[in-house]
């Protein structure tokens, strides 16, 4: 047993104690532990003896205290183990300069690096390394252990093991055009054969009765030894190095064992290194100084550090990022003044009172904070979030009144002419009464159309104009813009809410989205915008019940849809194809709409809705099913937003398993916008896998869409779940926000405190050029959201 892993096996043990989920007595387990101890690691870190018998005396009366003197000493000593990693298992000072060469600098051509040159420079370029600074930050994918070697009887097949032995005997052979080279070594008590294809050089490295190091995965033979193929082998000249090694992804014309000596050779880069995270802030977070970091993180003395350097490159990219986002917000405050508007609030006042309910207490907090911001000198940046149904739109409504009462116009953009349709008759039948004018612009409205809503918009007789895409072309001019709102703002880029927002000056902007953004994402993604979540549903709303229905129990499904319909409910069937693919077997909504409107439900109007009709067909579509006219609406995702149907209460979904986490929430938000109790059907097949299933009852054990949100991110990652091309998600190298979250929020803790007590970081130069060089056109983003 390693010290690391003995220390490991003692931090367990005294944690099970601390929690009460052991009462035995610990020191006969410490006792144990101490005596699997490799007894060469005494000797390997010296005064390691003294430092152990110290530890077992503190501990070795610890069974006969009474509760609360035995929790404190098994506190402390968790604390001593602590010390006893930070002393044995982190590289010192001198041995961090011992492993460093000459300086470098990090802007360098790969082709000047030490054992580089012409030829090399291309294999490493082709993996994206053009300077010696690429190449210091080209982490290791993985290590090997290679501090315990394994006697060749107790080797465990198909695990990477180091071993050592003596070579009885090798031979050279050709065989259909490849060279196999053999050898057999023993280190008395197990023999191992061993094996090269095409490596001709190995022969020079051979000699009988030599004793050698091997490295590789051994695998089982059915006639005798275990063999291993293309290890790595070294002849044993001295002591045996114990060492953990870097593992990197590696192209065609460079081995490992090169890369380990070029990145080696060039470590000398990491003395030019300036700290970027204040050492205060290092300390405090028991991270690892830049340097160390870098070093061991190529080069580790034991897992223990390869953790805390990840750990501390990944803070460093967090920090880096977070600072930047907030410095680059404070800049744009300070150099540009914002439309500081007059709101009274008497106009949205008397539409709170209109109303047929109470706002709920999230919706009120999420008004007051944007109508702050909008009162504010500097411009508003918003993103409002809230579950489907939550009530997001009522609220962005209101900032658009006050925005009206302080003499400004409002666009507000969504995805769909569809959705553009059912929020522009709902603000205009909400805003008329308070003399509020409301216009509509989409692609869909004949050219005359179009060109009278631009003419009224540019003269200012347009208060709040709703639209799609289209409010982002070319002749689109207002009069006095002051509020731009998003609506399901990741369907649109980045580049197409920059343009909006250019339309006018120093704009208020407000995005919303009823996809959830878990928070590790918002501080990533949007990290420049401030953001209100309404998490609470309005009063009277259940959460929409999720079941899974085998295919064979559709009768049973038509039979519950049929009670529905009877009691004037309607109800959704969508599925992820128009028409029939001979490539993939999949129900198809064409078919199934003309089934379910002559088989299975005659006579109660079946509408079939998908992306390949127009503009025009698709509002009277639409217009029919929300009038009643048609109960049931077969569909593909084109329902997937904002449509609001209150008496719609069973959406049925065919082959779930081929939407996203998403889109099935969206889905699913559908039904239960009323008080009426509402289900969501999700139709199995019997070929789906076992992983599409897991993933299914997951989502149907969620109703909330921070909880699917959260799940999604989990299980698809931050790219898949925002998907890259739209976002401009930085490219952390080592930083993982699923799985480092409490980094990024530590980090951002930092940043914003760094910012109160150095806004202009004239204190920290060293960050401020790197966050140029990282973030530079990033940051020119900001300004839009």
């Amino acid at each position: 047993m390693l010290l690391e892993q003995f220390l490991e096996e003692c931090e367990r043990l005294l944690e099970a104690h601390l929690s009460g989920k052991r009462e035995d007595n610990v020191l006969p387990e410490l006792k144990r532990f101490l005596s699997l101890l490799d007894r060469s690691e005494l000797s390997h870190f010296s005064s390691l003896g003294e430092y152990l018998s110290k530890f077992i005396s503190y501990l070795s009366r610890i069974d006969e205290f009474p509760h609360d003197r035995k929790v404190k000493r098994l506190k402390n000593g968790l604390e001593m183990i602590a010390k006893l990693r930070n002393f044995f298992l982190l590289h010192n000072s001198e041995e961090i300069e011992s492993l460093l060469g000459r300086p470098v600098s990090p802007s360098t051509p790969i082709k000047y690096a030490y054992s580089v040159g012409e030829a090399r420079s291309k294999i490493l370029k082709r993996m994206d390394i053009e300077t010696i600074g690429d190449l210091i930050q080209y982490f290791p994918r993985d290590y090997e252990d290679r501090r315990i070697i394994m006697p060749i009887s107790s080797i465990v097949p198909d695990r990477k093991v180091s071993v050592k032995g003596r070579l009885l005997n090798f031979s050279a052979k050709k065989a259909s055009g490849y060279t196999i080279i053999s050898a057999v070594v023993s280190d008395g008590f197990g023999q191992l054969l061993l094996k090269w294809f095409n490596q001709d050089y190995i022969i020079q490295k051979l000699r009988r009765d030599r004793e050698y190091l091997i490295h590789g995965l051994a695998k089982e033979t059915p006639f005798g030894p275990m063999e291993m193929n293309s290890p790595e082998i070294e002849e044993i000249q001295g002591e045996v190095p114990r060492e953990i090694l870097p593992v990197y992804s590696l192209t065609s014309g460079i081995s490992m064992k090169m890369m380990r000596k070029i990145v080696k050779r060039n470590l000398g880069l990491v003395r030019s290194l300036d700290d970027l995270v204040p050492s205060s802030i290092t300390t405090e977070r028991g991270l690892l100084p830049r340097k160390h970091a870098f070093t061991a993180i190529h080069f580790p003395k034991s897992l223990y550090e390869i953790r805390k350097a990840r750990e501390s490159l990944a803070y460093e990219e967090f920090f880096l990022f977070e600072t930047t986002i907030l410095f680059r917000k404070r800049q744009i405050r300070k150099e540009y003044q914002g439309l500081q508007k007059e709101i009274s609030g008497v106009l949205s006042k008397r539409l709170i009172e209109s109303l047929p309910f109470e706002l709920t207490k999230d919706q009120v907090t999420a008004f007051e904070e944007i109508r702050d911001d909008m009162r504010a000198a500097s411009p508003m940046n918003r993103l409002l979030q809230g579950d489907v149904g939550s009530g997001k739109t009522l609220v962005a409504e209101l900032a658009m009144v006050d925005n009206y009462e302080a003499g400004y116009q409002s666009a507000l953009m969504v995805p769909t002419s569809v959705l553009a349709m059912q929020h522009y008759e709902k603000i205009k039948r909400e805003l008329s009464p308070i003399g509020i004018e409301t216009g509509l612009l989409t692609g869909s409205l004949k050219k005359n159309e179009q060109d009278f809503v631009r003419m009224r918009l540019k003269k200012g007789e347009i208060d709040v104009v709703v639209g799609t895409h289209a409010l982002i072309q070319d002749g689109v001019e207002f009069k006095n813009l002051g509020l731009v709102v998003v609506d399901e703002q990741h369907r649109f880029g980045v580049k197409q809410r920059e343009t909006l927002t250019t339309k006018g000056k120093l704009l208020d902007s407000l995005v919303m989205t009823a996809t959830p953004i878990p928070r590790t994402l918002a501080l990533t993604v949007y990290g420049d915008l401030d953001i209100s979540t309404i998490l609470t549903l309005p009063k009277g709303r259940s959460p929409v019940r999720t079941i899974i229905l085998a295919r064979k129990r559709l009768k049973d499904l038509y039979s519950y849809i049929s009670d529905e319909l009877k009691m004037g409910h309607q109800a959704f069937f969508i599925y992820p194809l128009i028409e029939e693919s001979e490539q993939i077997d999949l129900k198809n909504a064409t078919d199934e709409a003309t089934k379910l409107r002559e088989e299975v439900f005659p006579g109660v109007g079946v509408e079939l809705l998908h992306g390949r009709l127009n503009d025009n067909e698709k509002q009277e579509i639409m217009q029919r099913f929300r009038s009643r006219q048609s109960m049931i609406l077969v569909s593909t995702t084109v329902v997937e937003v904002g449509i609001d149907i209150p008496t719609a209460t069973v959406m049925v979904i065919e082959h779930p398993e081929r939407f996203g986490m998403a889109q099935l929430h969206q889905l699913r938000g559908r039904v239960g916008r009323s008080n009426l109790k509402s289900i969501c059907v999700m139709v199995m097949n019997k070929a789906i896998s076992d992983d599409a299933l897991s993933r299914l009852r997951e989502f149907a054990s969620t109703s909330s869409g921070f909880d699917v949100a959260e799940l999604d991110l989990r299980l698809r990652g931050p790219g898949e779940f925002l998907g890259l091309r739209q976002h401009g998600m930085p490219q952390f190298l080592i930083g993982d926000i699923v799985n480092d979250r409490d980094l990024l929020f530590k980090a951002r803790e930092d940043a914003k405190q760094l910012m109160e007590e150095d806004p202009e970081l004239l204190e920290h130069g060293a960050l401020r050029i790197e966050m140029e060089r990282v973030y530079s056109e990033r940051a020119r983003l900001i300004e839009v959201g």
